[in-house]
């Protein structure tokens, strides 16, 4: 047997000292034999190599970038740095100024003769400033949106035409448009003039974090008026209110529960009409997510406290009180159920940030 060469592989390849048996359990010549054998095969297995060629393809990067489109994209990110310094001082000069645009002396210059040059620079900084603060809250797009949707149209075409299943990603309906389409909470009951609903809406956020989102829901004054009455009263009042209110829990995959506007925590609540009011009808139903009704208190009465569905609860059915349902702000819904667990409080401190009557034409 030939014994590895410790000074061709001492820059890679290490070689085993310590022996595999202990010592006395085999001779010394065994030994010795034992672990040569084994570092050749350890040399063997270290020095290995593919019987095929594992190199992967040469890339030209000539065939898939595109030169032209590259100094293009260069070019508009070297003009979109200058817009946003120059956006950037201007906004400074109004944080330094105060941003007032009507500030000005009318009694600064006292001759005749400069007033009036003196009144047509202070308005026309006003209209300036006016189309500074249009600017940043409705910028502009630079970007050529009809050279886009049709680029966009011909890369669907193609994808429809190699694909060999149907093509569903351009036709994706949002989560309203599918609630909107499920059973109506009120499909056992006769139709009514719904465009005379109220609607309100709900913001949510992390107690003193980031904002989450808004939904919209629709009131059924029409079925439960006193329900509603209260509910929409709650949302906009002031003393008694849902604003800033704690969403106290959100049981995953089922419901959350709110609205306790005494103790935060599901065991106090308070209504417009005093403690607690009677239960009005059961006729609505749990067919679908985004429903809300009321929280049971005690025997056949509520008070403020209320819940929202994430799916279909039919075992909630003539227990709660069902009032509306979310009509948008749904996908944003059904997230937050992330938010909870099977037991218990929420993982973080959710709260209705904002709260109000809402109109359809806003």
């Amino acid at each position: 047997m030939t014994l590895l060469d410790p000074k061709k592989c001492r820059k890679k390849f290490h070689l085993a000292k310590i022996p595999r048996y202990l010592p006395g359990q085999v001779s010394n010549g065994s030994l010795r034999c034992d672990l040569a054998y084994f570092n050749q095969h350890r040399y063997r297995i270290f020095t290995v190599k593919p019987c095929v060629d594992d190199q992967p393809p040469k890339l030209n990067p000539n065939i898939y970038l595109n030169r032209k489109k590259l100094i293009e994209d260069a070019y508009r990110l070297k003009q979109i740095d200058k817009d946003n310094k120059l956006l950037l001082k201007k906004i400074n000069f109004i944080n330094r100024v105060g941003g007032h645009v009507d500030s000005y002396n009318p009694l600064a210059c006292k001759r005749s003769n400069k007033w009036t040059a003196y009144n047509r620079e202070m308005k026309r900084l006003e209209m300036k400033n006016r189309e500074l603060f249009h600017n940043i809250q409705n910028p502009p797009s630079v970007y050529d949106n009809k050279k886009l949707e049709k680029e966009w149209k011909v890369n669907v075409d193609k994808m429809q035409c190699i694909s060999r299943f149907p093509f569903v990603i351009v036709h994706k309906s949002t989560m309203d448009q599918s609630l909107k389409e499920a059973q109506s909470i009120s499909y056992l009951l006769r139709c009514k003039r719904s465009e005379l609903r109220p609607h309100c809406f709900l913001d949510f956020s992390i107690q003193d974090g980031k904002y989450l989102g808004r939904i919209i829901i629709e009131l059924y004054f029409d079925h439960v008026p006193v329900t509603v009455q209260n509910f929409l009263e709650l949302c906009k009042g002031d003393h008694l209110s849902y604003r800033n209110n704690l969403v106290h829990r959100i049981v995953l995959g089922e419901y959350m529960e709110m609205g306790d506007i005494t103790h935060c925590n599901g065991r106090g609540g308070f209504s417009i009409y005093g403690k607690s009011f009677a239960e009005e009808s059961h006729k609505l139903r749990h067919t679908k997510a985004g429903v809300l009704s009321m929280k049971r208190i005690g025997w056949a009465e509520n008070n403020s406290q209320f819940c929202i569905t994430f799916k279909r609860m039919e075992q909630l059915d003539h227990k709660n009180v069902v009032f509306g349902n979310v009509i948008q702000g749904n996908d944003f819904l059904i997230n937050l159920q992330y938010y909870g667990r099977k037991i218990g409080k929420p993982l973080e401190k959710i709260i209705i940030s904002d709260c109000g009557e809402w109109f359809l034409n806003e």
